[in-house]
């Protein structure tokens, strides 16, 4: 019920963005932008919440956490690159957003190096 009210402001704030556009005010990108934020604000509550969760459960079953820890981090990376990237698009710098993209794809392809590794080595001793 929480998330029908947030749809509700930004579906107003859209209004209010076309709007501005549409009389040529340079602040609809602002409001845009703002609505980003504040939608992004109410996932990462909601996502530390299950971050919290997983990290019990693997506490419990007593897993290592630091595979983990790099695939929340690669998601984070993942959320924040798109969030720039659609910021970009919306503002009109496609080019900019695609560099975004695409260093954010890199970034994530680095930091799952560790992950890959492990892999190998477990194919490795199965072998």
């Amino acid at each position: 019920m929480e998330f029908l009210k947030i749809i509700c402001v930004v579906i107003a704030g859209v209004i209010l963005a076309i709007k501005l556009k549409g009389i040529g005010s340079p602040l609809w990108v602002y409001l845009s932008m703002a609505l980003s934020i504040f939608v992004m604000g109410y996932i990462i509550v909601r996502l530390t919440f299950v971050i919290d969760f997983l990290e019990k459960i693997l506490e419990d079953i007593g897993m290592e956490s630091g595979y983990f820890e790099i695939l929340i981090k690669i998601l984070g990376i993942s959320y924040l690159c798109e969030f720039a990237s659609n910021i970009c698009k919306e503002s009109g710098f496609i080019a900019a957003a695609g560099q975004i993209e695409i260093g954010g794809k890199i970034t994530m392809m680095v930091m799952s190096i560790p992950i890959l590794m492990a892999i190998v080595q477990t194919i490795g001793e199965i072998l």
